[in-house]
């Protein structure tokens, strides 16, 4: 359903097969990469992770952050991409939490009924708003897709190949601003 707060899509539509890999606490403990150059036009100088082809403006790597009861937690890329650049990981759960606020906050002021799960980025600079209800359809000069999800566990069944990020990274992240 397209309209004027974006295009609408089905969380059904987005299932995909995953692989297992690392808990998310032995991911994150792993050491960062030390500083490269940049050797492409996307890339991470510290891990040298992005793309070559294309110059993003977040640091690459999947990552989801939603509202659990009363904590915020995520989920994140991290045995793929975010095990070499802690930085990387808490600069993208900061953005997020930009995100999440702003989205609440635009939603809030249009006085239509909508439930705000969470927001979301792919492993470039694709960014989703998972809920019900109508959002913002841009942010930041970033494009949104909403997903519609009417449950906490429609949106963790969704990226279940995602690792938990550890509690303590979200806590640095999220006090850090």
């Amino acid at each position: 359903m397209a309209g004027r707060f974006g295009a609408q899509t089905n969380l059904d539509s987005f299932y995909g097969e995953a692989e297992e890999g690392a808990t998310g606490a032995e991911a994150v403990e792993r050491v960062e990469g030390t500083a490269q150059s940049e050797g492409g036009a996307g890339r991470c100088g510290l891990c040298g992770e992005g793309s070559s082809f294309e110059r993003l403006r977040l640091h690459t790597g999947a990552l989801c952050l939603y509202l659990k009861g009363d904590r915020c937690v995520a989920r994140a890329d991290i045995d793929h991409v975010y095990h070499k650049c802690r930085k990387g990981l808490i600069d993208n759960i900061r953005f997020l939490r930009r995100l999440f606020i702003y989205v609440f906050q635009d939603a809030s002021q249009m006085g239509r009924p909508f439930r705000l799960l969470g927001v979301g980025k792919a492993y470039g600079d694709s960014l989703y708003v998972y809920g019900v209800g109508s959002f913002p359809e841009e942010f930041e000069g970033f494009r949104l897709i909403h997903i519609k999800a009417e449950r906490v566990e429609s949106l963790e069944a969704l990226h279940y190949g995602l690792e938990p990020v550890p509690e303590e990274v979200v806590r640095e992240a999220l006090e850090g601003q």
